[in-house]
């Protein structure tokens, strides 16, 4: 094994040093965005998995034996980073997450609804599935249209011609709720 240039910088980081973490990072991240591009492109903004790749970094500079070390740190890094990537698309074909993408896609033309839920209640999922389908059965683009503003996926002005269409659609959209919830 050579000598490992970034030893010093993460000796550095772990006392606390602030900027070993900008020569660190000058020096990796060509590292982070070819991990990106070979294993997650489709599935993550390259932002997103910056921002993961620093976390990273903050971690195997903890965990990195600069007295022992077994291999360079940016092979530490990167392999570190391979694992993270595998760990993602590995967790995207789970059979939970399969389950959660059947239970919460949405079939609308109008606009696409970002659909969160902090449950992994298989119940719970399945209840939110069925309102929003029978919410998604509705005809009208004006319901549709004053759904999506309620929850804040659209932005526009009501009118006031259009407001008490607006207040009709709310208590219809109540309504439903209160059914699924009852049942």
């Amino acid at each position: 094994m050579g000598t490992d240039r970034l030893i010093g910088a993460v000796i550095a980081a772990q006392r606390g040093h602030e900027f070993a973490y900008n020569v660190l990072i000058k020096h990796l991240k060509a590292a982070i965005f070819d991990v990106h591009s070979r294993k997650i492109s489709g599935r993550m903004k390259q932002d997103d998995w910056y921002s993961e790749g620093l976390e990273i970094l903050m971690k195997c500079v903890q965990k990195y034996d600069c007295n022992r070390p077994r291999a360079k740190f940016s092979t530490y890094f990167i392999t570190a980073l391979s694992n993270r990537a595998t760990d993602l698309v590995r967790h995207h074909y789970t059979e939970k997450a399969q389950f959660n993408y059947k239970m919460l896609a949405m079939d609308d033309d109008l606009t696409t609804i970002n659909v969160g839920t902090d449950t992994y209640n298989p119940e719970h999922i399945f209840a939110l599935r069925e309102s929003l389908s029978k919410i998604n059965m509705a005809e009208s683009v004006a319901f549709k249209e004053a759904l999506l503003q309620i929850i804040g996926v659209l932005k526009y002005d009501i009118e006031d011609s259009e407001k008490r269409r607006f207040e009709q659609i709310q208590y219809r959209l109540k309504k439903i709720i209160q059914e699924i919830a009852i049942k």
